[in-house]
């Protein structure tokens, strides 16, 4: 849920609360100040009426705002209450107010009745009401839609900043810049951040640049030392076993380091450039390169390749997936095994024979995981292919299915 909607919720809440509450009290005061100006004017004209029959004069008779009765005894039904009265002109009942009083007056107990209408006060309360509330509604659509979203465009648009920053980048970041004191400490402190952030990365790829080129050279050097020795008719046959052993353990050492060095390129997303890539094109020139390889163990590929399938990406790492999960299911097939390579139109899958499902298939795509123990494997082949597909938005996953491994890379995510 984004921030401004969870304010906002917080603040339909609480004004709803507020505009009830508010409501309710509001009515309570209106009906009470406008009851206590009609009871005025009731008492008022009760006054009047009295005086009126004490002078002498007729009794005022307007049914049913005033109403003159001569009674015999007192009775107790006297104040102020509501009432209903039957409008013969309405045909309706209408509520009305009404004071009723038994004043003795020169001997004779008149019964004293004065009313008015309850209608006009209930309108003036409701179109009040009616007013408030609409007001309230507009204020709050206004603060919704211009004064949040206001508020919060300074957070959006450095949100926006930081998801278009790289840091392959050579200039820094640029936030714009607001009144809003939060915002502008968060510009300050974001600044700051990528800044050693940029610092930091260009430290570590200048050190892994260096260190790679410099484990390359003694490398190259123990190799052509071996190489010299090895071609030596003086060596011996148990000398030569064990410098077989160090210049494998060199050629192994070799090939740790650039796989690193690939892994760290790929991390600090060196591979900037991107292009519409055929991935068909890049499985038949796989399969032609590594032919020897399964030549060697009589294998069989297989390919079924659906319509050219195209990926907007780097073409190195395209062609340094689709080799490793081809090699992957080289190193793991038996001779003379079928592996399969299939292409639809948003994914590819690699598959080869198997007598089991691999165990912990949850860690198969960390760095150093090896499959049966496999002495020729570096373990980081299906990292790298992890790693391309992290950068590039894509997934990759495993599957044991009808006695074959699977591994399906989906490019639409």
């Amino acid at each position: 849920m984004k921030l401004l909607d969870k304010n906002n919720r917080i603040f339909i809440r609480f004004t709803a609360a507020l505009l009830l509450f508010g409501s309710v009290l509001f009515y309570i005061t209106v009906n009470y100040i406008t009851r206590s100006e009609i009871d005025e004017k009731l008492e008022v004209s009760q006054q009047r009426a009295i005086s009126f029959i004490q002078n002498g004069q007729p009794a005022p008779q307007f049914s049913p705002i005033v109403e003159v009765q001569i009674i015999s005894e007192k009775t107790t039904s006297t104040g102020y209450s509501d009432t209903m009265v039957y409008d013969p002109i309405e045909k309706e009942d209408e509520s009305y107010r009404q004071l009723i009083s038994e004043e003795n007056i020169n001997g004779k107990i008149y019964r004293i009745t004065n009313r008015t209408s309850l209608l006009e006060s209930e309108d003036l309360i409701l179109a009040i009401g009616g007013c408030t509330s609409a007001l309230a509604l507009l204020l709050f659509a206004w603060m919704y839609s211009r004064s949040s979203k206001r508020m919060w465009e300074p957070f959006q648009r450095h949100l926006d900043a930081l998801r278009q920053f790289s840091l392959a980048q050579n200039e820094p970041i640029t936030l714009a810049s607001s009144k809003i004191t939060e915002f502008e400490e968060l510009r300050t402190a974001l600044q700051q951040l990528t800044e050693k952030v940029r610092a930091d990365y260009r430290n570590l790829k200048e050190f892994t640049e260096n260190a790679s080129h410099e484990i390359q050279t003694p490398l190259a050097i123990i190799r052509s030392k071996i190489e010299y020795l090895i071609e030596n008719e003086a060596v011996s046959g148990e000398q030569m076993a064990t410098l077989g052993t160090v210049y494998e353990a060199a050629n192994r050492l070799s090939r740790l380091n650039q796989s690193l060095l690939l892994l760290t390129k790929i991390e600090n997303q060196q591979f900037g450039e991107r292009s519409p890539v055929s991935v068909n094109t890049i499985i038949r020139e796989q399969v032609e390169m590594l032919g020897e390889l399964t030549d060697s163990k009589n294998l069989q590929l297989r390919t079924e390749l659906a319509n050219d399938l195209k990926v907007n990406a780097n073409q190195a790492l395209v062609e340094i997936l689709v080799k490793n999960l081809l090699e992957n299911a080289i190193r793991y097939s038996q001779p003379n095994d079928a592996i399969f390579i299939k292409t639809a139109t948003e994914n590819i899958t690699f598959s080869n024979p198997g007598k089991a499902a691999i165990e912990q298939p949850d860690r198969l795509f960390g760095r150093f995981q090896k499959q049966n123990n496999n002495g020729t494997s570096l373990g980081l082949g299906l990292a790298i292919v992890k790693k391309i597909c992290e950068v590039n938005g894509w997934q990759v996953g495993y599957e044991y299915r009808e006695g074959r491994h699977e591994f399906t890379v989906i490019f639409s995510c």
